[in-house]
């Protein structure tokens, strides 16, 4: 059986036994090609988690582990090098007296993982506030990092490339915005990001993370909006619901969290109407893990209702629909009007990219397509209506 749901259920039995070291034995139908189940390895992110496991891989075919071993041994090589890279800016940027907190993968890598480089991930994700923005980008400046070409419609974010130890290339991801979308920036306000956070000794003397119930919130939120546009792997882009890699991130966050924390988690939920996400994140988790939550805390969770701007955003992933719910949602007039600047006039390089056959056109009028083609998007959409 090579169809991917029946794929990621095997592994997700895997995972559930060797987590609890147990038995993990091959069952898969011969016909099945080993570089099959590599791909479904690879898009969930556990292949440094199944190696460090692999005693308990009974009967699996020799090639495949070959290849899980040859992809945890590149992991931890990255992870040293990446280690080594981002202490610098944590660093650099506490002498600066600079506040900056980590977010999702490299928080998680190294304050719940046993080992980070089981959370496997191709960047950090940073955050500081708007006004520390520019010394932020000196620092990394000084620190020998470069600016890369980001995808067009970014609005609070930006990448930043180092190259480490004449092989890997580390990237940075900078916000000054815990999200890039305004409809969500009301669910994950800011400052929330800077107060009661937790220490990451086993990272740096200054790394800091958001607490456990924000995280969750901001684990969802990821969750979600790559299971409407994808997530991007060596094989391209891949659509699924959930990665198990995240799965295993819900489940440690659960298990770190305090009853106080679980308060936090609902109290936060309730003000923004996104109980259900999380609920259904965590239902989610219990299914690939059969692991065990609060229940009642899930309950109180899938009891309050959707914020229906939330639903109607992540109900359709159309960018341009999705636009417009930013533009209503906008806190101020100079941010909608970011908003429509960086929307409507893109970068030349983005155009050609977008219209191949008009290389030779004027940029003014590669613009001028564009701002045609939305438009006419936006009256067959009205129309349809």
């Amino acid at each position: 059986m090579n169809d991917a749901a029946t794929i990621d259920n095997f592994l997700a039995q895997c995972l559930r036994a060797v987590r609890a070291q147990e038995a993990a034995p091959w069952t898969q139908d011969a016909s099945t090609a080993w570089k099959t189940i590599w791909g479904r390895i690879e898009y969930h992110g556990i292949a440094f988690l199944l190696n460090s496991n692999a005693l308990h891989l009974s009967n699996w075919p020799a090639r495949l582990l070959e290849r899980i071993t040859e992809e945890a041994r590149l992991v931890a090589l990255w992870e040293t090098t990446h280690h080594h890279a981002l202490g610098k800016v944590l660093g650099g940027l506490n002498n600066a007296g600079i506040d900056a907190t980590l977010m999702k993968g490299t928080a998680l890598a190294y304050s719940l993982h046993n080992e980070p480089a089981t959370r496997r991930r191709g960047d950090t994700d940073l955050l500081v506030r708007p006004k520390d923005r520019d010394g932020t980008r000196a620092m990394l400046q000084q620190l020998g990092w470069y600016r890369k070409e980001d995808p067009h419609g970014l609005y609070y974010q930006e990448g930043w490339l180092h190259d480490a130890a004449g092989f890997f290339v580390h990237s940075i991801d900078l916000h000054w915005e815990p999200s890039d979308r305004p409809v969500l920036q009301t669910i994950l306000p800011l400052e929330e990001f800077f107060s009661d956070r937790r220490s990451v000794p086993r990272l740096h003397q200054a790394a800091f993370r958001p607490h456990p119930a924000l995280m969750v919130l901001h684990a969802t939120i990821n969750q979600k909006w790559h299971a409407l546009h994808g997530y991007h792997s060596e094989s391209g882009r891949l659509m699924s619901p959930r990665r198990l890699i995240w799965s295993v991130d819900l489940d440690l966050l659960c298990q770190s969290m305090t009853k106080q924390d679980w308060r936090k988690l609902e109290e936060h939920c309730e003000a923004s109407g996104i109980g259900a996400l999380v609920a259904e994140a965590l239902r989610g988790m219990q299914i690939d893990l059969e692991n065990s939550v609060p229940e009642a805390s899930i309950a109180a969770l899938e009891a309050r209702p959707l914020d229906p701007t939330v639903a109607a955003y992540f109900a359709n992933p159309d960018s341009l629909n999705q636009f417009w719910i930013d533009l209503k949602k906008a806190r101020s007039f100079s941010q909608k009007a970011s908003l429509v600047r960086t929307r409507a006039f893109p970068p030349r390089e983005h155009l050609l990219e977008k219209y191949p056959s008009a290389a030779k056109w004027p940029t003014a009028l590669l613009q001028g397509r564009l701002l045609l083609d939305t438009a006419g998007r936006a009256v067959r959409k009205v129309g349809s209506r």
